[in-house]
């Protein structure tokens, strides 16, 4: 029997390639209405990734890594083990396998580390995934849960124990379902609220029906327009109906306003920015003018949601400065907060590390009173 070269590409080398994998055509000719969701869908989840990753700072940090990347990494597995790896000389941040038992209160005692990636494209790639899956999987790590006096350091907690971090409070699982995949449907519901805009610009009227006589007919329309979902989603006014019926409405009532489709998405980011714990505007807005007391009551508390996150960050911290004193630590961001904490007079945070870029950081003049 010959080789089976059967294989399955990842669909990030068809866009790099500037091919659309849905219809196999140059993306600048599939880029229209035909993929309008899925385009808008791909924004909607590059600013989603830009606000979980950019809430909070993370200084000191002793990977090699910058806040951002250690974000993007719980953003997307949603839990890490830190620890260290005396053969390398070197910190590391990593997702995480059980490998034991569990304590009385149902958390892990013994992990192992697994690779960040899920897999490998080529052949020597696949080999190198391998060996170093084979590595961490040898590698054995003592769960710690506090904060560890000086007297009882050993070189055991150095070297073979780890410290558990999480996005987001824990369920009754030990371990988090990560955010990119809590806010896929709401960022595919708001994807839809863009092609339902652009029928109602194109239209006013809705979805309309065409009547035919027969099937086949039937098919030379339905070629353009598949369904009455598709077509709203995609901007084509007509889907076919078979029989001996009259120009038609499909949809009963009057026809949304496009603004009511923006006023919809605008609800659904507000509820998506209320999961980040960011203020927003509540998921319901008034189209006149409204108070700031309206807008206080509309937006709720969501400091709470931040709290958490920060809370468990900075637990994470003192956990991990009583064994290996690093002194990392974790605060929100400057402007998601709405104070100058660095007391620099900027309402956001700036990395002015200008010895190492070599660049001269700028020199505030001091004034005085007149």
């Amino acid at each position: 029997m010959g080789n089976n070269n059967a294989k399955i590409l990842p669909l990030d080398l068809f866009w790099q390639a500037g091919i659309n994998p849905k219809n196999g055509l140059p993306v600048k000719f599939g880029g229209s209405k035909e993929t309008l969701k899925h385009d808008v869908r791909k924004f909607l989840r590059l600013v989603d990734e830009q606000d979980a990753v950019n809430r909070y700072v993370w200084t000191n940090l002793p990977c090699n890594i910058t806040s951002q990347e250690l974000e993007r990494m719980l953003y997307y597995k949603g839990q890490l083990a830190f620890f260290y790896m005396p053969e390398l000389e070197q910190f590391y941040f990593m997702p995480y396998a059980l490998d034991g038992t569990i304590d009385f209160y149902g958390r892990y005692n013994r992990i192992h580390p697994v690779p960040m990636t899920s897999g490998a494209e080529r052949e020597e790639e696949s080999k190198s995934y391998k060996e170093k899956a084979a590595v961490l999987s040898n590698l054995k790590l003592d769960c710690i849960y506090g904060v560890i006096d000086e007297d009882s350091l050993t070189e055991d907690l150095l070297t073979k124990s780890c410290v558990l971090l999480h996005d987001y409070s824990k369920q009754l699982a030990q371990t988090i379902i990560p955010r990119v995949t809590i806010n896929e449907p709401l960022l595919d519901t708001m994807a839809d609220c863009v092609p339902f805009m652009h029928t109602s610009l194109m239209l006013g009227t809705g979805i309309k029906g065409v009547r035919v006589n027969d099937a086949d007919q039937a098919s030379s329309v339905s070629d353009a327009n598949r369904s009455m979902y598709d077509a709203a989603l995609t901007g084509n006014p007509y889907v076919p109906i078979i029989g001996g019926v009259d120009f038609q409405e499909l949809t009963d009532g009057p026809v949304a306003k496009s603004e009511e489709y923006m006023l919809a998405m605008q609800s659904l980011d507000n509820l998506r920015l209320s999961g980040y714990g960011i203020d927003n505007g509540g998921l319901f807005e008034k189209k006149a003018h409204e108070l700031q007391s309206e807008a206080d009551i509309n937006g709720g508390p969501v400091g709470l949601v931040l709290q958490d996150g920060l809370s468990i960050r900075q637990n994470f911290c003192n956990i991990v400065n009583s064994i290996w004193g690093l002194g990392i630590w974790c605060e929100p961001a400057q402007n998601i907060m709405g104070a100058d904490i660095d007391g620099d007079g900027l309402m956001y945070d700036r990395d002015d590390d200008a010895e190492s870029t070599g660049i001269d950081a700028p020199i505030e003049e001091e004034g005085g009173e007149e």
